[in-house]
C-alpha cells in the first residue's frame, strides 16, 4: 500500500514517513501543496495524509485539486494538522467525498498509524 504525506514541516514529515515505513507501507512525501498535487499524480497513492497549512496553498486547495483529477479523484485522505480540531475547518473537509478523518499532529503516533491502517483496510 502506498501513502503520500503532504506536509511542509520537514522534521514532522520525516518522522511520520519513517513510522509509516516501519509499518510496511511504501511512502512518498511532498513538502508543499504544489509538490503534493504532482506527487499524487505521479505515485497514485492508496491514502494521502494532508496538512492544512502548507505555505504555498491550503490543504483544502490541495484536496480539491486532487479530487478534480480523474486518476486521484477517489483517493482517500486524512487531514493531519495542528488545526484538525477546528470544527469549521473539519466541517469543510467533511464535504469532500474522499475525506476520511481529521487528526491532530500531537496525537500519539500509534493513533495516527492505526487510523491509516483502518482506512486502508476499508
Amino acid at each position: 500500500m502506498k501513502i503520500l504525506v503532504i506536509e511542509d514541516n520537514e522534521s514532522f514529515s520525516l518522522m511520520l514517513c519513517a513510522a509509516l515505513r516501519e509499518e510496511g507501507y511504501e511512502v512518498d512525501a511532498a513538502l508543499s501543496g504544489k509538490e503534493g498535487v504532482k506527487a499524487a499524480l505521479r505515485c497514485l497513492p492508496d491514502l494521502i495524509m494532508l496538512d492544512y497549512n502548507l505555505g504555498d496553498m491550503t490543504g483544502y486547495d490541495v484536496a480539491l485539486g486532487i479530487k478534480c483529477m480523474a486518476a486521484t479523484a477517489r483517493t482517500p485522505f486524512i487531514l493531519l494538522s495542528s488545526m484538525a480540531d477546528d470544527q469549521l475547518l473539519a466541517n469543510a473537509f467533511r464535504k469532500l467525498p474522499s475525506y476520511r478523518a481529521a487528526l491532530l499532529k500531537t496525537q500519539p503516533m500509534a493513533d495516527i498509524l492505526a487510523a491509516a491502517a483502518r482506512i486502508l483496510a476499508a
